[in-house]
């Protein structure tokens, strides 16, 4: 990140950090000690609930060489299925269940084990964001701030033994940007020259800026790649594609206006590459186009319809809440999608006003607390939820980490240099939090999103000394702040509303 004078005061480092996979192995291991611990307080043999059973299904159903399908979704229960869901993640655990048998225990250590990769990842994302910039600190020691911010929060630490897309979706996306950020922030090494000829000193510096250059266009497709894995765990970044390529041919334009043109096209021809053989299996199932999956419409048409509560958007999902957005579409998937879509798209049309209003709801929605206040109340209330001071601790404790990291998360965005990677964190976070706007939000959502806040978290915390605290941005960050603690606030008075009674 180029810090600039008037942000913060610095002298740039002589020398580029280098990085050192040594430092981070402790933090790597007590990531993966605390996952197992989760794993076994939350109990190895726990039944599966929501999402998880979908995404079991289907991967015994691959296992067993039936194809990937489910007949279990809870909002068309007995209806087969053949791309409601993603089909990475499922997909996945269905080889690790034909190679070593179908084992619950197997696919929750899996996400153990992709949940302390992530940790890994932070590392050198933030290591080769930050490696090149003049800041007053290492990198090295900005990266162990933020990857250990991802091995301790509370959320991921949780999620890691589900049976859920997040992980593995966080983890892909992660890696396809330290991908790129080791393609755009390469330098050619320079060697050194004494007792050489000049001829023979360009010589060998020209070979090994090809090198460079070659491992660059590697890097890049396989950020590509990625996305596309990414896209075809959760297809909410499909629509990112074209508008990361921009920023990758932006990022690069300087260095040469070809190279940079032809990195935007190998990154979304490698997307496009993992992509298509999903598509083109749909398009034999469906007879049509499906780029990903078959769900889009019908979470469009339940956060716009006439049925929507205005109030907690999120309740969508609950039963006597979603039967009369769904009982009148169609029974076909395929048509129930196309359906669903036309529907939301012509009540958007004909109620922006109240499309726009929802908006707000849809926002604290995203932004509310991952272990979610208002259904732990009303499961207390019916003497589950917080029924011992060890669940309502372990729910003070994610909350008040949550808190921490999305304070210091804003700070570190509007303080840190309007640089190039903060132009893309901050666009992917824009484009991420408007695609729940226009659908619906909830706190799980923006689990995707907490490594960018992490990352720059870590940025605040390590160079708040040397910050100039100017008045505009104390103002933004203040503001910004006064509109989270709202939607924090509404959550818990809404909870404590429920306690009640």
């Amino acid at each position: 990140m180029v810090v600039p004078r008037e942000t913060v005061n610095s002298e740039p480092s002589s020398a580029p950090d280098e990085m050192r996979p040594s430092s981070i192995l402790g933090l790597v291991l007590f990531a993966f000690v605390l996952r197992v611990l989760f794993l076994v307080l939350a109990d190895v043999n726990a039944p599966l609930t929501g999402d998880e059973l979908a995404y079991q299904q289907i991967a015994e159903n691959v296992a067993a060489g039936r194809g990937f399908w489910q007949d279990n979704n809870p909002f068309f229960p007995g209806q087969v299925l053949y791309a409601w869901q993603a089909p990475l993640y499922p997909l996945t655990l269905g080889a690790l269940y034909k190679i070593f048998g179908v084992n619950i225990f197997l696919a929750k250590f899996f996400g153990v084990l992709v949940s302390t990769a992530t940790v890994y990842v932070m590392y050198s994302l933030t290591f080769h964001v930050s490696r090149f910039a003049p800041l007053p600190l290492r990198s090295s020691r900005l990266s162990l701030f933020s990857a250990l911010l991802i091995a301790i929060y509370p959320g991921f630490l949780t999620n890691a033994h589900l049976l859920l897309s997040e992980t593995l979706f966080i983890f892909l996306i992660l890696l396809a940007f330290d991908c790129v950020a080791r393609a755009v922030s390469f330098r050619p090494a320079t060697p050194f020259v004494a007792g050489r000829t000049l001829d023979s000193a360009n010589t060998e510096i020209s070979h090994l800026v090809r090198n460079d250059i070659t491992r660059a266009w590697l890097w890049i497709f396989g950020a590509g790649a990625l996305w596309g894995m990414a896209t075809l765990t959760r297809g909410i970044t499909l629509y990112f594609t074209p508008l990361f390529a921009l920023w990758l041919a932006w990022a690069m334009w300087r260095e040469s206006m070809s190279r940079a043109l032809g990195a935007a096209i190998l990154f979304v021809a490698a997307t496009m590459v993992v992509i298509a053989p999903w598509t083109l299996r749909n398009y034999f199932q469906f007879g049509q186009i499906v780029v990903v999956e078959t769900k889009g419409g019908v979470n469009l048409w339940l956060g716009n319809s006439p049925y929507t509560p205005n109030d907690f958007i999120r309740n969508v999902w609950k039963v006597g809440v979603r039967e009369p957005m769904l009982e009148n579409l169609p029974t076909d998937e395929l048509q129930r999608d196309r359906a669903a879509y036309a529907l939301a798209l012509d009540f958007i049309r004909a109620e922006p006003l109240t499309f726009f209003a929802r908006m707000p709801g849809k926002f604290a929605d995203f932004w509310g607390f991952e272990r979610n206040l208002i259904d732990n109340a009303d499961a207390t209330a019916q003497r589950g939820g917080w029924n011992s001071p060890a669940k309502f601790g372990s729910d003070l404790f994610a909350a008040g980490v949550y808190l921490f990291v999305m304070l210091c998360g804003v700070a570190g965005f509007v303080f840190a240099p309007l640089d190039r990677w903060k132009i893309l964190f901050g666009a992917f976070t824009l484009y991420f939090l408007f695609a729940h706007l226009v659908i619906f939000g909830d706190g799980r959502f923006h689990l995707p999103l907490i490594p960018f806040f992490a990352l720059y978290a870590a940025w605040f915390l390590l160079m708040f000394r040397r910050i100039v605290f100017s008045r505009a941005r104390v103002g933004l960050t203040l503001l910004l702040v006064l509109v989270l603690a709202s939607v924090w606030a509404r959550e818990a008075w809404a909870a404590l509303q429920v306690l009640r009674g």
